[in-house]
């Protein structure tokens, strides 16, 4: 893995990603394909109470199977919530700028996730996580930096956004503490030293 560089990120507001006064961005950067989890969010988000999905408007953001894409559509449509999603397929956005637009990040992978970039980099620019512990996940986050849910749990997102609801500066508190960590360990630079120095071991 690279890592994350860690670098200044714009803080400019994102046209495509607007929304009114008082609603939450919670964003999935991603590949949308099934083992990526954005059926685990719809599902997720339809447990919550009317009162509560008016509180949020969810975008994911990635490309992914026309096929694929356009179940996800009928499903947002067939539960009622087309009000509440917003697919966009590409933005020519650096992705620290996205996700720093993102009220709350969510990575629902099912089984299987590399270095777990978009957690990464969110947590780099303050954005509090909810997030699967799979994969390469599982060396970045723990449960002081994000808030973690099991694969398929839609119970435990609703916990969270519910969560995020009642007490916002909880999740943004482990935002901070998760970017204090993203420095320390998981920087591009660090990591590349760590690459040449077991390079240097092997000869």
């Amino acid at each position: 893995y690279n890592g994350v560089t860690v670098r200044r990120f714009s803080l400019k507001k994102i046209k495509k990603l607007k929304v009114k006064k008082g609603i939450f961005k919670v964003g999935m950067l991603s590949r949308i394909e099934d083992y990526k989890g954005q059926l685990n969010m719809i599902y997720s988000f339809s447990k919550l109470s009317d009162k509560e999905k008016k509180k949020f408007k969810v975008f994911f953001i990635g490309d992914g199977n026309p096929t694929f894409i356009k179940k996800i559509n009928n499903i947002i449509r067939l539960n009622n919530l087309t009000r509440y999603f917003r697919i966009i397929n590409y933005l020519k956005i650096d992705s620290y700028t996205i996700l720093n637009n993102f009220d709350i990040t969510v990575s629902l992978t099912k089984d299987f996730e590399g270095f777990g970039y978009s957690v990464a980099e969110s947590l780099f620019v303050k954005t509090p996580v909810i997030s699967t512990n799979v994969g390469g996940t599982k060396e970045i986050l723990n449960d002081k930096v994000a808030d973690i849910v099991k694969p398929n749990d839609s119970m435990g997102v609703v916990k969270s956004l519910r969560d995020f609801l009642l007490r916002k500066n909880k999740l943004k508190n482990k935002a901070r503490r998760g970017r204090k960590r993203i420095i320390k360990y998981f920087n591009s630079e660090k990591m590349s030293n760590e690459f040449l120095r077991n390079f240097e071991l092997i000869k």
